[in-house]
């Protein structure tokens, strides 16, 4: 029977086979806790005679309650690259980790590695290790995302972006004196998908160190953000390009950025203001730009204004940076249980002349007519450096199939195609544990000067299912046409069989053709996007093995007595800014995402992430905005507050929008 069993099989069962007496052996070595007296064991209240509550799957095998709270996940993956044209099949082996400990935080790895071409990626983290005088110190080696002063990070106006390096970094925080300390250096590259996320290294180093400090900081209340905080941070990157590969000697820039930040809070107002400096071989002389963010709250209300003036060929160190263009912004919001509406406006101009004065203006609202139905409309209107509008309305509303939504939506501009298209977004009553949405659209795009006047349609499905108590079944399959015989085509098909507490499987398959219209954001500062291609055939599978282990009593995040559950998730692409994840809705891969700011995970190809063994209590999850495709972006700060509840899993879907 051995000699039927594929090579690449047999490789992936031998090493899991290896790997699982470690696993035992580092179960019973990793240290105890002191010895203490014991807790008393939870027992399920009886309310109003009802049944106790089930214990958890955990308690069906023998567990260490013994030491530290850690958490182990070893994963053998064998499948291709996506946009591989080879599609030659790989098999790798993934890593992630998690240590609890009283003194020097927390401790994680997080790695993948392809052996057939030595790629992959490792990511060593130390979070918040406690020194004398309430200093938290936080380190992360390999794959890493530069640490900023918490300020810079905040939404504003004009986005500064952040890259992605192969190097070290350190952050230094006193809560109680308001200061951060940060510091990375590097080399840049861009994260590739399953089998193994790979780095792939772009040409230069890049190094940064900022800082922060909260002037007047009181120690009695070291989360308190109120009064001023001034911050800088620096990058210096040398010998970069914007290429993979650089053709010629002028491809190789050498460049700099500073960025000087001073914020004033106070209990309903905030105002920052923000000053760049950027210089660069391939640009004479020194190139700047300010921007000023102010927001203040009246009841259910919130305003803001602001103004910036950037400079022509201005970047951040060589990453994209809104540039040649300077103006003013007012904004409002207001919302109450039963409606929300906000808007704002922008009036612009060039800065070097090139274009003449102009606004951008965006507006949106939507109103819970009743408990069964919803309306929205919103409009976005652009008159500079080329005239374009887009304006939608939309009536989601519950009915006996489930929720139903009907959008409308026209758009117009200079540089693209007039189009109107309707769609019916159907999310259906499914059986407990099933998920099934739909979404049907129709629509035309007026002729340009090369192309004639097209009909199209398009559909989605999305499914979950249970396969059974143990295996479970999703997928997602997208189509459109038109009358001109282009297609585009997309499936994702994915499944997973818990074998038992420790052992699970995982496949997934993905097919796409053709390329959809590509549609630029109307937001003036937004940089372009990065244009991939869509056609595609990849598949990959994942044998999986996870151990838990520690005291109960003490979990993730947690305190002595406390409980845990679990959290899971996926960020996913809101590309119709309605809040919920329609059937042709996709997740956003390979996105940090943050839990108390403490601990870290990358999203995977499918936008999905987890938090094992997280406390009992309110917990902050977080998207960092800085790890996000351009021009997509966060919403509310991209915090969700959640509630987790003993031996409960929270699922989130948290979106991400374009500006438009």
């Amino acid at each position: 029977m051995t000699g039927l069993v594929p090579r690449p099989t047999r490789c992936l069962l031998a090493i899991l086979g290896v790997c699982a007496p470690l696993l035992t052996a580092w179960s019973q070595t990793t240290p105890a806790t002191p010895a203490a007296a014991p807790a008393p064991a939870y027992v399920d209240r009886v309310i109003e005679n009802l049944p106790p509550e089930p214990t958890d799957d955990a308690e069906a095998y023998p567990y260490d309650r013994e030491g530290w709270p850690r958490f182990l996940r070893l994963e053998t993956r064998l499948g291709t690259q996506p946009f591989d044209q080879a599609r030659k099949t790989r098999i790798g082996y993934g890593i992630y980790g998690l240590l609890e400990t009283p003194n020097h935080g927390t401790l994680s790895i997080d790695g993948t590695y392809a052996p057939s071409d030595s790629s992959g990626t490792l990511t060593l983290r130390q979070r918040a290790m406690p020194l004398a005088g309430g200093w938290l110190v936080s380190n992360e080696l390999g794959v890493i995302n530069p640490p900023a002063p918490g300020i810079t990070r905040l939404p504003s106006r004009v986005f500064v972006p952040s890259a992605i390096l192969q190097g070290v970094s350190t952050e230094w925080e006193n809560p109680g004196h308001g200061v951060q300390l940060q510091a990375a250096t590097g080399e840049p590259g861009r994260l590739d998908f399953l089998p193994a996320s790979g780095l792939r290294r772009l040409p230069g180093r890049r190094t940064s160190f900022g800082g922060q400090w909260r002037i007047n900081a009181d120690d009695a209340q070291p989360l308190s953000n109120q009064g001023w905080t001034v911050a800088l941070q620096h990058e210096d990157a040398r010998g970069v390009s914007n290429l993979d590969v650089p053709l010629q000697a002028g491809d190789i820039i050498d460049a700099n950025s500073t960025l000087l930040a001073l914020r004033h809070e106070s209990g309903e107002h905030r105002i920052q203001g923000q000053v760049v400096s950027t210089q660069a071989s391939n640009v004479a002389g020194t190139r700047s730009g300010f921007w000023i963010d102010g927001e203040w709250d009246d009841g259910p209300r919130r305003h803001g204004a602001g103004a910036y003036r950037l400079d022509p060929d201005l970047t951040w160190a060589q990453l994209p940076l809104a540039s040649d263009i300077m103006g003013a912004y007012v904004r409002s919001s207001w919302r109450t249980r039963q409606w929300s509406a906000e808007g704002s406006v922008d009036w612009l101009d060039s800065t070097s002349g090139r274009s003449g004065s102009g606004y951008y203006a965006t507006g949106s609202a939507r109103w819970r007519l009743n408990r069964d139905h919803t309306l929205g409309a919103g409009s976005t209107v652009r008159r500079f450096d080329g005239n374009a509008w887009s304006t939608y309305g939309d009536w989601r509303f519950q009915n006996g199939w489930g929720t139903s939504g009907l959008r409308l939506e026209f758009t117009a501009g200079d540089n693209q195609a007039d189009s109107r298209w309707l769609t019916w977004d159907q999310d259906w009553l499914a059986p407990q544990g099933w998920a099934l949405s739909t979404s049907l659209g129709t629509g035309t795009y007026a002729a340009t000067a090369s192309q004639p006047e097209e009909t199209a349609w398009s559909a989605a499905l999305s499914v979950s299912a249970p396969l059974s108590s143990k295996a479970s079944l999703r997928g997602n399959f997208n189509t459109e046409r038109n009358n001109a015989g282009q297609e585009r085509h997309s499936l994702n098909l994915g499944a997973n069989w818990r074998i038992d507490t420790r052992w699970s499987l995982e496949g997934n398959f993905n097919r796409s053709t053709g390329r959809s219209r590509f549609n630029p954001s109307l937001d003036p500062l937004a940089p372009l996007p990065l244009v991939v291609p869509e056609s595609d055939r990849s598949f990959y599978a994942v044998l999986r093995y996870e151990l838990e282990a520690g005291s109960r009593n003490v979990p993730l995040g947690g305190k002595i007595a406390d409980g845990g559950g679990r959290i899971e998730g996926t960020v996913y692409f809101d590309a119709n800014r309605s809040g919920t994840q329609e059937a042709s809705e996709t997740g956003v891969p390979n996105v940090t995402v943050y839990l108390d700011n403490r601990y870290a995970v990358r999203t995977d190809s499918q936008g999905r992430f987890e938090f094992p063994f997280v406390a009992s209590g309110p917990r902050t999850v977080t998207v960092r905005p800085d790890t996000l495709p351009l021009p997509w972006n966060v919403v509310d700060q991209g915090q969700v507050k959640v509630d987790v509840r003993l031996r409960e899993s929270v699922s989130l879907s948290i979106p991400v929008q374009r500006s438009e």
